[in-house]
């Protein structure tokens, strides 16, 4: 699928720092938000999707990623999905958020990192992707059907749809997930699918059994992570395969909601964020992940 960028399509964004990109893609154009950090030279490239009815700007503003990348000299793009979620090729009575069956996202992140990779921004060794909710859905879907972009994965608040365990035909590659205990989203003991079985989704902890088995672990150790706030209700755990051949990490947060971890004020999210369950402050969430990917390259 040929890939072109619009006439004129890369344009200052509203938030600083940031380019919009514009491609032409067959079911209409999409975008990109993008920071460069890499100084003109090819850079690790880190993907970063948004959550379900959210968007590039929500949630660049709301991770750290661009700090991280520019410390890092890192290139970081935050794509657009359609109506503000992503295909994340579960049945379509098993995707809370996304009736968007005939789009084509795996298509549009393929050519995503073809178009950088050719224009000679990224180190093609060194491509990453971080979900969150659905876009953690659709982080499972690129780590099934398109394992050869990337050196390592990040679905955050996701787990595995049934679908995924009978159908992820990709390599394996080291896979990090992060999961509440009392998320009211994505439930921790999974949920049910409804008329097609596919679309149910695995509790927790056999999606984490699903990747330690697919990367060749032998065991898995766990050990409780250090409290730097008492006043969350809510302890990390750290579980890792042992013995892999790739990578396996989960972050099980005990008593919490369907947040992501942070030590930053800034990240608080708004009165809504209360519906969502309790979010712990034991650990910043974008540092453990770039931690984990740093020295993650592709064969």
């Amino acid at each position: 699928m040929a890939l072109v960028a619009l006439a004129g399509g890369v344009r200052p964004a509203a938030a600083q720092g940031a380019v919009t990109i514009t491609y032409q893609m067959p079911g209409g154009n999409r975008t990109v938000l993008m920071t460069d950090f890499s100084g003109g030279r090819r850079a690790p490239l880190v993907i970063v999707l948004h959550a379900a009815e959210g968007s590039a700007d929500q949630i660049r503003r709301y991770l750290t990623w661009d700090e991280i990348g520019k410390r890092e000299k890192l290139v970081v793009v935050y794509p657009q999905g359609v109506r503000g979620s992503w295909n994340d090729g579960r049945p379509a009575d098993g995707r809370r958020f996304n009736p968007l069956q005939r789009v084509d996202d795996v298509a549009f992140i393929r050519n995503l990192v073809a178009d950088l990779n050719n224009k000679g921004r990224i180190d093609r060794r060194r491509v990453y992707v971080v979900g969150i909710s659905a876009g953690g859905h659709m982080t499972n879907r690129l780590i099934c059907e398109a394992s050869d972009l990337f050196a390592a994965a990040a679905p955050l608040l996701a787990t595995l749809s049934v679908r995924w365990t009978r159908f992820c035909s990709g390599q394996p590659l080291p896979v990090l997930m992060v999961a509440g205990t009392e998320d009211p989203i994505t439930p921790f003991g999974g949920r049910a699918g409804g008329a097609d079985p596919d679309s149910a989704l695995h509790p927790v902890m056999d999606t984490f059994a699903f990747f330690r088995s697919r990367n060749g672990c032998l065991s898995a150790g766990e050990r409780v992570l250090p409290e730097q706030e008492t006043s969350d209700n809510s302890r990390v755990f750290l579980t890792e395969g042992t013995g892999c051949q790739h990578a396996v990490r989960l972050y099980r947060v005990e008593g919490g909601g369907h947040h992501t971890p942070t030590q930053l004020d800034r990240r608080q999210r708004p009165p809504i964020g209360a519906l969502l369950g309790q979010q712990n402050h034991d650990i910043e969430t974008d540092e453990e992940i770039w931690a984990f990917f740093a020295d993650k390259r592709r064969p």
